[in-house]
C-alpha cells in the first residue's frame, strides 16, 4: 500500500507533536519546589562550612530562582543567613527546620524556637537555639533549660 504525501506529512507531524509533548511533560515545572534533602555526615553548612551530622539542629533555605537548598548545621547559622540574604534583596521561597525531639521537618515560619544559654542547651555552633513544633513543648523545654520561647520573626531579630 502506497502512502500519499499528505498522509505521510500528517503522520510525521503527529509523531513530532507527541515527542514535544513528552519532552515537556518530563521537564520539571519552574513552580515546583525541590525537596529539602540533607545528607548527614556529607553536606556542609552553607554559612560556617561544618559537616552537618545531626538533623535535630539542621535547617534549610531555598532562595527564589535557585534549584538547590542552602543547608545549615545550626539554627543560628540559618537565622544569620536568612537575615543577610533577605536584606541583600533575595527572596526566600521556602524555609525548613527540624523538630528537636522527633526530627520531623517543619515550616520554619510556624515552628517555635527555644533559646537558652549554650551551656544549658548545646547546639553545634553554640547558638543555643532548637526548634519544636508546639508551643506547649517549647515552654516545657524552655523551663527545663532556663530559656525562652520565640517565634520565627522574634528569632530573626536576635540574629541581625
Amino acid at each position: 500500500m502506497k502512502m500519499r504525501r499528505r498522509d505521510f506529512l500528517i503522520a510525521v507531524g503527529a509523531v513530532a507533536v507527541m515527542g514535544v509533548a513528552a519532552a515537556v511533560a518530563l521537564q520539571p515545572r519552574s513552580s515546583e519546589v525541590p525537596r529539602l534533602q540533607i545528607r548527614l555526615g556529607e553536606d556542609k553548612c552553607s554559612r560556617c562550612g561544618m559537616i552537618i551530622s545531626r538533623l535535630e539542629f539542621a535547617a534549610g533555605l531555598l532562595i527564589q530562582g535557585e534549584r538547590r537548598w542552602r543547608v545549615y548545621d545550626d539554627i543560628g547559622c540559618f537565622a544569620y543567613d536568612y537575615n543577610e540574604l533577605t536584606s541583600s534583596g533575595k527572596v526566600v521561597a521556602d524555609a525548613k527546620v527540624f523538630d528537636y525531639h522527633s526530627k520531623e521537618e517543619l515550616d520554619a515560619k510556624t515552628a517555635y524556637y527555644v533559646m537558652a544559654d549554650p551551656r544549658n542547651l548545646w547546639t553545634p555552633m553554640s547558638y543555643g537555639v532548637v526548634v519544636v513544633k508546639s508551643r506547649r513543648e517549647a515552654e516545657e523545654l524552655a523551663g527545663r533549660v532556663g530559656g525562652e520561647v520565640r517565634d520565627f520573626w522574634s528569632l530573626l531579630s536576635r540574629f541581625k
